[in-house]
């Protein structure tokens, strides 16, 4: 299965909601923390967002997406766009939400994608934690460093990310509707990774750079099986 797409991943997404609820629902809560820089109402200036890696959008809050005027989607999967319309179309018909699904690798292009869009907000969407993943023979230190451009190429921008920071088997089988594990201001990675019941070696995904110094950045757990958790981080940089 890749889990970058195709068939067997929506499957996999969609027969997983109830699993995958909880991290929704604080990811949401996360989002529209971040929400009161827009204007209730859609007038013209309102901002619009690119969303890069916008899948279905299966862990996608419709409620954060209506706050924008235009949402443009980027995704390589060809299944992305159909599934993501399925899924979040109808709540942003219903406050006038212009809707633009594109299939397309937004991150092979990303000066021309925001050249093109000079006053959008740029979101990742749990997608920048799969670089290292999508061509094997790269070096992992091309991966970290093209990682480490991205808030170069962002700076002035107003963009987030919501990306793994690093995954794998657990020691303990998860319970279905069990509670979430929280990370506290003052824990060190390793104690984070001990109330993630983390079974070493876990897989890292470069992303330990993603954001400017002193971005505020929120940790998630994310029950992704029975047996196997992402650590999942998400920070909003603002001009």
């Amino acid at each position: 299965m890749n889990l970058t797409g195709g068939i067997a991943w929506h499957w996999l997404a969609w027969r997983s909601e109830a699993r995958w609820a909880p991290t929704s629902l604080a990811l949401e809560k996360w989002l529209m923390s971040h929400a009161q820089v827009f204007k209730p109402g859609h007038v013209q200036g309102q901002p619009s967002l690119l969303l890069i890696g916008a899948s279905a959008g299966w862990m996608m809050s419709s409620h954060w997406l209506q706050q924008f005027a235009r949402v443009d989607t980027y995704d390589i999967d060809p299944l992305a766009a159909t599934l993501f319309k399925w899924r979040h179309g109808k709540a942003l018909q219903a406050t006038h939400t212009e809707l633009q699904c594109h299939a397309r690798d937004a991150l092979q292009d990303l000066p021309g994608l925001l050249s093109a869009h000079p006053k959008a907000c740029v979101f990742f969407d749990n997608v920048l934690g799969q670089l290292r993943f999508q061509n094997p023979a790269t070096d992992w230190q091309q991966v970290e460093r093209r990682l480490k451009q991205l808030k170069v190429q962002l700076k002035g921008r107003e963009w987030g990310s919501l990306h793994d920071r690093m995954s794998g088997p657990t020691t303990q089988e998860i319970q279905h509707q069990s509670d979430l594990p929280v990370r506290h201001a003052d824990w060190h990675d390793q104690h984070w990774l001990g109330q993630l019941n983390a079974q070493s070696p876990w897989v890292d995904h470069l992303t330990q750079a993603v954001f400017p110094t002193g971005v505020s950045v929120q940790n998630f757990a994310w029950n992704f099986s029975a047996n196997y958790r992402h650590w999942l981080q998400a920070g909003w940089v603002r001009p």
